[in-house]
């Protein structure tokens, strides 16, 4: 739950476009959310070339990547433009990445990068750079219902991890 002492930072939340510097926050959350198997129990080594490249993309146009900050760092929404899986002429916006601290949780934090991320969705579709946005959640927000935000749950993954 969130201490009393961090009502006023809330109160001074802020959404900003991520930038080259935050690239060490991004690198140590994916680090972070695939140790604690919130990203699936997958095999693989996470590749910080890789990572780094794709958050450069995101940040030059290629996605989104959004800060939520009070008087430091505090969440994250990444999301990379891709086409569609059946339609290489549908570009779709696809969020990867939803984190706000635990101390952060419960307010107003994940809610204002999503209103954000939905802002600049929509704009992007009017202008025709992408047709449709999606969410994708985590183990961690399985049980969050987007539906009171307008989403309508369109696919779930299950995957075969070996065991």
């Amino acid at each position: 739950m969130i201490q009393v002492d961090n009502i006023e930072k809330i109160k001074q939340m802020n959404i900003r476009l991520a930038n080259k510097f935050d690239l060490p926050y991004f690198t140590k959350l994916v680090h972070e959310i695939h140790k604690r198997g919130e990203i699936g129990d997958f095999p693989v080594k996470i590749n910080d070339e890789y990572i780094n490249a794709m958050f450069v993309s995101t940040i030059h146009g290629a996605g989104i990547s959004l800060i939520a900050e009070s008087d430091s760092t505090v969440g994250m929404l990444t999301a990379i433009i891709s086409p569609n899986i059946w339609s290489e002429t549908t570009l779709v916006m696809n969020q990867i990445l939803l984190y706000v601290d635990e101390e952060y949780r419960h307010t107003r934090a994940g809610y204002m990068l999503l209103k954000k991320y939905e802002e600049l969705c929509e704009e992007l579709k009017s202008k025709g750079r992408i047709h449709y946005y999606t969410l994708n959640s985590a183990k961690s927000m399985f049980d969050l219902d987007f539906t009171r935000f307008g989403y309508t749950k369109i696919a779930e993954t299950w995957a075969s991890l070996g065991e």
